[in-house]
């Protein structure tokens, strides 16, 4: 074979193998583009995948749901966490908002501008498993609950939990106090205060049924002591036990709180046998029910004439159908300042302005002739039997004002009225409590007589309803010049009020029912559709 055909051989040759090679890539690309197809016409949707029996029982669906499971329990994790470090964020459910910071403790709260420690005695799992003061039905986590969310709202406050058991040295720094298991100590790098259990919850037993009644004020007792403790000045206030007076000790207890929680101290003595008080600022008598003697006339005379005092001083005095023939002492220490006691006393007429059907138990309005504190407004003032007084202007030396009047429906009687037009013939408004001051050196003294001595009594001077408790403190701090601004009245919240009222009989029908009937039905009706539904995947 010649060259040239060698040659010619050679191409063919070559020729034929690139056909071959490129046969080849083109049947290769023919198998991958059929796989391709293949793939994309086996492929399911996502909903059919899904309802698949391979995917509702095979090994994926287990993992997703224990994947869920794990979410869950890691979020509830996350949130008790950030629930017991961020106590807002829990809601508050409970009836009265008895978990919530009101208005008032969150003045007193962001006033605090110094480190305040609550020392809850006991330990922090009995308080939040309410096993403190159980024996009570008192639910005491709720002291934690507020303690914490005080802490939250300022960066000065902190929470403590002190076992006795264990640090038994603890309680007597506080041996007067007489520590136990559920009281809260507040402290302050100069001062303390000890806030009670039987200040944060009140229990009162039904004396005809013998059910305990829980009322919590948790709330306002423990901003109560973070003001007191606070406070570099409690004025002193005396109340008088020596003439039988119906705000005896104990019926002044409610009145006794109002001032102990807005940082006044009480102290009782008798005006007969005792000195004043020493550095007391006002002294209170509470309706006495018999009259003064010529010396305790004048112990109260130099008490309010003092000249080395150079602090503000005064006395309020309540009455109770005080007659000023059988207390002649008293009445003439009260003309002095311009005081007249009548022995009248204030009905109304309007119906739109008594309270419990009772045209004696009267609403009256604050005199304009001073202002107590800027701040504050006071509506609804009821001042139960009051006795009508009349104010003089001509006293050398007193200014006098009328703090309470009654409204121009009103009308006054006598113990001894039986004609029913009195209130046609008399009507008017009628002055219930006011005060008289004088300038002493530097200082002032002031006398407040109030008509109503009911306007001082449990249950209208602690609640929310009445002006009474505001009005009280205003004036107490305005006759001592305390500079406090943020007033509390510790009002009680029912704790465990029925929703319902059933008796024992239907109860047990509503237990049957339920509990025995209809929710066994529920769970066997729920039963038989989990079975058939599952029969049918």
């Amino acid at each position: 074979m010649n060259r040239r055909d060698k040659s010619t051989e050679l191409k063919k040759s070559e020729y034929v193998k690139d056909k071959e090679e490129k046969a080849a890539q083109e049947a290769e690309l023919a198998r991958k583009k059929a796989r391709k197809e293949d793939k994309k016409k086996s492929k399911k949707p996502l909903r059919e995948v899904l309802r698949s029996q391979h995917f509702r029982h095979g090994s994926t669906a287990t993992a997703i749901t224990a994947l869920g499971l794990v979410i869950l329990v890691l979020v509830n994790v996350v949130i008790s966490m950030l629930g017991s470090k961020f106590p807002s964020m829990n809601i508050d459910l409970t009836t009265g908002g008895l978990n919530s910071l009101s208005d008032n403790v969150k003045k007193v709260v962001d006033s605090v501008k110094q480190n305040t420690t609550l020392t809850i005695i006991g330990t922090e799992e009995e308080v939040k498993n309410n096993q403190i003061l159980s024996s009570y039905n008192i639910k005491y986590s709720q002291v934690g609950v507020i303690a914490g969310k005080m802490a939250e709202r300022n960066s000065k406050i902190s929470v403590a939990y002190k076992d006795l058991d264990k640090d038994p040295s603890f309680a007597t720094k506080y041996a007067d106090d007489s520590l136990t298991s559920g009281d809260v100590v507040v402290t302050t790098p100069k001062n303390s205060y000890v806030v009670k259990y039987t200040d944060l919850f009140d229990v009162q037993s039904d004396s005809q049924s013998g059910t305990r009644q829980v009322y919590a004020q948790v709330g306002d007792a423990l901003a109560s002591g973070i003001s007191n403790a606070n406070s570099e000045n409690r004025p002193i206030i005396a109340f008088e036990t020596g003439h039988k007076e119906q705000l005896s000790s104990t019926a002044a207890t409610a009145i006794k709180k109002l001032y102990s929680s807005n940082q006044f101290q009480n102290k009782d003595f008798s005006l007969l046998t005792d000195a004043i008080p020493e550095n007391a600022q006002m002294i209170f008598i509470g309706a006495p029910q018999t009259d003064y003697t010529e010396a305790e006339i004048k112990k109260l005379d130099a008490f309010l004439s003092s000249t080395t005092n150079k602090k503000d001083r005064g006395l309020i005095v309540t009455t109770y159908a005080l007659d000023p023939t059988k207390m002649p002492n008293l009445t003439a220490f009260l003309k002095e300042w311009g005081i007249t006691i009548e022995n009248k006393f204030v009905m109304e007429s309007d119906a739109s302005k008594y309270v419990m059907q009772e045209p004696s138990y009267i609403l009256a309005q604050a005199g304009t002739d001073v202002t107590l504190n800027k701040d504050s407004s006071y509506s609804n003032l009821l001042t139960p039997v009051s006795q009508a007084m009349t104010v003089s202007s001509s006293v050398s030396g007193v200014t006098t004002s009328a703090l309470l009047k009654s409204n121009d429906s009103s009308y006054t009687v006598t113990q001894e009225t039986t004609d029913s037009s009195a209130a046609s013939k008399n009507k008017g408004a009628s002055v219930v409590a006011a005060m008289g001051q004088k300038t002493v050196g530097s200082a002032k003294a002031s006398v407040a007589v109030c008509g109503s001595t009911y306007f001082f009594v449990d249950g209208i001077i602690n609640t929310n309803t009445y002006s009474n408790g505001l009005w009280s403190t205003d004036l107490a701090k305005y006759i001592t010049g305390s500079d406090s601004t943020n007033a509390i009245t510790i009002t009680p919240v029912q704790t465990n009020s029925a929703d319902i009222s059933l008796s024992s009989a239907a109860s047990s029908m509503v237990g049957l029912l339920v509990f025995t009937i209809i929710l066994p039905l529920c769970c066997f009706a729920a039963g038989i559709l989990v079975y058939r539904k599952r029969r049918k995947l």
